[in-house]
């Protein structure tokens, strides 16, 4: 077993600190399982014609919704919102 040594958001911690308060876990756990189920999927190779269409197919979309908040492009609140999501089941009470 090897030890590896993470700096990761004050929110994300919480969210780790308060799911394994309430599961009886250990924060490690919590941790382990979350990277567990979110790890990184490789991404499929694509040629450089490829790559410069999907490109495009993405800028037709760009600025295309406005959400009225002038707020909503704030990235430590985005990363609150993550964080919050990430450590949620979404299962309702």
């Amino acid at each position: 077993m090897k030890t590896l040594t993470l700096q990761i958001a004050d929110e994300l911690y919480d969210v780790f600190e308060r799911t394994a308060a309430e599961e009886g876990r250990t924060l490690e756990e919590v941790a382990i399982e979350w990277l567990a189920q979110n790890r990184g999927k490789s991404r499929p190779s694509l040629t450089p014609e490829q790559r410069r269409a999907t490109r495009e197919l993405l800028r037709c979309h760009m600025g295309a919704v406005a959400s009225g908040d002038p707020h909503s492009a704030d990235n430590e609140r985005i990363d609150a919102d993550l964080a919050r999501e990430y450590g949620s089941t979404h299962e309702e009470d």
